[in-house]
């Protein structure tokens, strides 16, 4: 496996989980704990998935998902969020490039989804 995972999320112990988690099963994973730092790291075709919390202060992860796409529409795009609406899983499912999850999941659930998503 060669994929490389982004993982945005200002919740430090949840990002830590999922990279290492991640890492342990043969991923590649950089992280960041904001949008800011998330859009300094990225350059276009380096990863294949961003798993991006949607709450997070000064961008969402919605804004920051388009930004990401924007700039690479080959990337795929997971929000996390606790609180799905229906306004927020319309605007999360993006032709095929973009899907959610909802908090709490388990790692398993999660390494189950990341799978599908590299291996279409």
């Amino acid at each position: 496996m060669d994929a490389h995972v982004l993982i945005v999320d200002d919740d430090r112990l949840l990002r830590e989980v999922i990279a290492d988690f991640l890492l342990a099963n043969g991923y590649r994973v950089s992280t960041a704990e904001n949008a800011s730092i998330a859009l300094a790291k990225f350059n276009v075709g380096e990863y294949q998935l961003a798993i991006v919390d949607q709450t997070m202060p000064g961008m969402s992860g919605l804004e920051l998902m388009a930004k990401l796409m924007e700039q690479d529409p080959d990337i795929y795009c997971l929000i996390m969020t606790g609180y799905p609406t229906i306004d927020l899983v319309y605007n999360t499912v993006i032709e095929g490039k973009s899907s959610y999850i909802i908090k709490p999941f388990q790692l398993m659930e999660l390494l189950n989804i990341v799978q599908k998503i590299l291996t279409r």
